[in-house]
């Protein structure tokens, strides 16, 4: 039965996604931020764990379940984070080309 700490591992990182999620909608950056941290050390760990045998057809399915919610809450995040993020480089580049405005023809 060590596969059930794989797939509550895959529980869990699916379980932070819906909340980077509800994060997201909020628009509550430091905490989707703080989540997407540990869900990237759950992710880190989930790489270096080989299951030696296949899983049973129970864990399968759960496994299959979680990787479908992560990634279905993942593209969502995306969707809701995407249009933030290409204001905030607007703001970004709007800021650098002022500094090179000013530096370039004095204040």
């Amino acid at each position: 039965m060590e596969y059930q700490n794989t797939i509550a591992l895959y529980e869990e990182v699916a379980e932070l996604t819906k909340l980077m999620l509800l994060a997201a909608r909020q628009q509550d950056w430091d905490k989707l931020t703080e989540l997407e941290s540990r869900c990237a050390q759950h992710v880190a760990h989930l790489k270096m764990i080989k299951d030696a045998l296949p899983l049973p057809k129970e864990g399968r399915e759960r496994k299959v379940a979680s990787i479908k919610s992560i990634l279905a809450d993942d593209r969502e995040i995306r969707n809701l984070v995407s249009p933030w993020m290409a204001r905030l480089n607007l703001l970004i580049n709007s800021h650098k080309m002022e500094r090179k405005v000013t530096r370039a023809y004095g204040q």
